[in-house]
């Protein structure tokens, strides 16, 4: 059955010394594996410089069923970033990005909700107007909300930790396991106004780290296929 789709690529790895096995999230089919063959040769119609880390893709493929491995028909890059990869903070929130859907969406079936979502935060990390000193972490609370992860905002006075094991704000802190209280503030300040994409005023760059770490440390507790995000490192490191 011949499937025209869009696709996110995930993941590419060398499988022989001309072919490569590339995954990607369809927004028709979830995420797939294919097998290119001859991809490093100037001579094929699916060259492997079209699959770049979360590169977006117009596809026609064959899916089979009864194999787990398909073959690429015809492709297109759907958008060629312009600023991401000439910028170092775009292309390491895009870097963590890749990490965190490749775990995330390893096996994901369809869903042309979150497809849709993605391609959109993909998009706004290209647009000169992003604002790039929180784009991660609002693009990580409505990922959460998506998949169905949200946090209940519970927020106040008397509860002012958000607790990452219990999902919702606490009235003790515990090292560890609960975010300072302005990182809390923060948050709670992104969960009442993360529909109607408003912004909200940006807290010093170490409050904003303190929640980047503590929503890694959100989707490790809650969703058994994120762990050791290895980026997260490599991103705190560009963003001081």
């Amino acid at each position: 059955m011949f499937i025209k789709t869009k696709g996110i690529v995930l993941h590419k790895t060398k499988y022989s010394d001309s072919d490569l096995i590339v995954k990607i999230y369809t927004e028709k089919a979830g995420t797939q594996s294919f097998i290119l063959k001859h991809a490093f040769s100037k001579k094929t119609k699916v060259n492997q410089s079209l699959f770049g880390q979360l590169s977006l893709l117009e596809l026609n493929f064959d899916l089979r069923k009864q194999s787990q491995l398909h073959y690429i028909r015809d492709v297109v890059v759907s958008h060629h970033y312009s600023l991401i990869p000439f910028d170092v903070v775009r292309g390491t929130v895009l870097f963590f990005y890749n990490e965190l859907l490749y775990k995330l969406l390893f096996n994901a079936p369809e869903d042309e909700n979150l497809f849709a979502f993605l391609e959109s935060c993909l998009l706004e990390l290209d647009d000169p107007d992003c604002r790039l000193a929180d784009v991660h972490i609002r693009f990580m609370i409505r990922l959460a909300k998506i998949l169905g992860l949200m946090p209940e905002n519970n927020y106040s006075q008397k509860c002012p930790y958000f607790s990452v094991e219990d999902a919702c704000f606490s009235d003790h802190y515990v090292e560890n396991l609960t975010l300072e209280q302005p990182a809390s503030d923060y948050l709670s300040q992104l969960l009442n106004h993360i529909e109607e994409g408003e912004s909200v005023p940006l807290p010093d760059k170490s409050v904003r780290m303190n929640l980047l770490r503590g929503l890694v440390q959100y989707f490790e507790t809650h969703n058994e296929s994120v762990s050791n995000i290895q980026s997260l490192s490599i991103l705190c490191d560009v963003l001081n």
